[in-house]
């Protein structure tokens, strides 16, 4: 039977085993938001001019809804699919007229999509409500249109008086992505930093003279608390800096809050 000592080094391996591939996780999201910040520097603001149809780009995701609790009736969204449709026009930047043709990338304000997603009336819970109901739950799609008059961000290369996405895809965006990315980039350092730091510190607790002690043991229900609680974070720290196009959009209907 393995003593009481090896059984804490063991935990404390496993402890930090997992710390370690959480930062390292964490490392590859902030690599991969480093390449899209590297190219939003460059983004070029400008006013949509006209486009091809009615809609100069559009972004969509494709929810599938189920009615929660009858009491509570409410419907709980989870996302299926994402779409980006970029029709093209022409976009103004600094006083000229630049053509902009997809295929390529839609990036919506969260405030824009979550716009989109609320429930219009009564009515229509109800009716949406009746299909959340049976197995198959209720389909629906929510979709942020971008028309002329709209200010933009456009990820491209300007080439004869057109944008094109020649050194990366292809992107429209409603709202400063620079400006985001390096948010990002600032709260995936600081979790990283903090979440070695908060291990390091549990450990010194729980390895504290007299071992076994009372300090000892606050120390190991505290790393127990770091090992529940820090995977949990990772993943919602994950979901938050996914690309923009693909955010989660999920959310709620709720029958006593519908106007």
């Amino acid at each position: 039977m393995l003593s009481n000592e090896i059984m804490g080094l063991l935990c404390l391996a496993t402890l930090w085993t997992t710390a370690l591939l959480v930062a390292g996780a964490a490392l590859q999201d902030m690599r991969d938001v480093w390449s899209f910040f590297r190219r939003a520097r460059r983004a070029l603001r400008g006013t949509i001019e006209s486009a091809k149809g009615d809609v100069f780009a559009e972004w969509r995701v494709e929810q599938r809804g189920r009615a929660l609790d009858a009491k509570e009736e409410a419907i709980a969204f989870h996302d299926r699919t994402f779409e980006s449709s970029l029709e093209g026009g022409s976009v103004r930047i600094q006083g000229e007229l630049y053509a902009v043709q997809g295929p390529g990338d839609v990036w919506a304000t969260a405030e824009a999509r979550t716009r989109a997603a609320v429930c219009a009336d009564r009515a229509t819970f109800d009716a949406a409500y009746a299909q959340a109901t049976r197995a198959a739950g209720w389909q629906r799609e929510v979709r942020v249109c971008m028309r002329p008059g709209d200010d933009v961000f456009v990820l491209g290369e300007i080439k004869d008086g057109t944008i094109t996405g020649a050194s990366g895809p292809l992107v429209v965006s409603s709202f400063d992505p620079a400006r985001r990315f390096a948010f990002q980039l600032s709260a995936i350092a600081g979790f990283i930093v903090a979440e070695l730091v908060a291990c390091a510190a549990v450990t010194s607790i729980a390895v504290a003279p007299p071992l076994f002690g009372a300090r000892s043991i606050v120390g190991a229900v505290l790393c127990l608390g770091f090992f529940l609680g820090v995977t949990p974070l990772a993943v919602a720290l994950r979901e938050s800096v996914r690309r923009p196009s693909e955010a989660f959009q999920r959310g709620t209907w709720r029958r006593g809050s519908v106007a």
